[in-house]
């Protein structure tokens, strides 16, 4: 297995199959599948002893508790008792569907038999909802709390994998990268009106404080992909040019670091 467009291209296709379901297909929109994320899956498991089979499991079962976890946070904080009923039924869907897609994991989980795997993705699980409700409940006393707490819902599922995997070189990687990719996101969305974000992210979105945080992170991760064994020139490729992207996107145009 490898990170070729065909070998993504299977695995999305086999989440697709598994979670299936068309009633909630009638309601919801079909969940989102990371391609970034499971590319950074298969660089963490392929060089492992296990068989082909075993790793796919591996890949499709954190895919799908990220899934769930994103599709419940799709569910809106607030209600109201004068909301349609096809509203409340499409947010009653969406916990549905999270759970739905719970459900799948620990059923391809059974097909590994791999205990600690399971203590893992719970461990992970339970500290991204702690960190949620930091935020739900507005717990953050400055920017760099913000910052951390955003980070570790973002992260933390695939850096546990780096670490049960022996490779925190490829966890420290990911977990920049994601980062970088969640700054960009909420960038795009801010600048088109798509959502309002907490006065946190708003307030790195104004000039010079992004720029300087996106410089950082961008050096920062090319040093640490230049530190890679071989083994990883091909993945190392990809994420320089998609780095090389981000600088040209959103520092170039926005005066460029200095």
């Amino acid at each position: 297995m490898n990170t070729s467009t065909e070998d993504i291209q299977y695995l999305k296709t086999e989440i697709e199959t598994k979670i299936k379901h068309s009633y909630l297909e009638k309601y919801i929109d079909k969940p989102i599948i990371d391609e970034g994320k499971m590319r950074l899956l298969i660089e963490m498991i392929n060089h492992s002893s296990l068989p082909e089979s075993r790793k796919q499991r591996y890949i499709l079962t954190t895919m799908l508790v990220q899934m769930a976890l994103d599709t419940h946070d799709k569910v809106p904080s607030l209600t109201s008792e004068e909301e349609e009923e096809d509203v409340k039924l499409q947010k009653q869907l969406h916990v549905l569907a999270g759970d739905y897609y719970s459900g799948l994991y620990y059923l391809v989980l059974a097909e590994i038999n791999d205990f600690e795997f399971i203590r893992l993705l719970a461990s992970a699980i339970k500290e991204i909802n702690e960190y949620k409700m930091t935020l739900y409940y507005n717990e953050i006393d400055s920017l760099k709390h913000y910052m951390h707490v955003r980070n570790v819902i973002d992260t933390r599922l695939v850096v546990q994998i780096a670490s049960f995997f022996s490779v925190p070189s490829l966890g420290e990687i990911a977990e920049k990268w994601l980062y970088i990719t969640k700054l960009t996101n909420d960038m795009d969305q801010i600048k088109a009106s798509e959502i309002k974000l907490n006065p946190w992210i708003e307030s790195i979105t104004n000039g010079d404080a992004l720029i300087k945080q996106l410089t950082e992170l961008l050096h920062q991760v090319e040093n640490e992909i230049s530190r890679l064994p071989a083994i990883y020139h091909s993945f190392s490729h990809y994420l320089l040019t998609e780095l090389a992207s981000v600088r040209k996107t959103y520092l170039f145009s926005m005066g460029e670091e200095g």
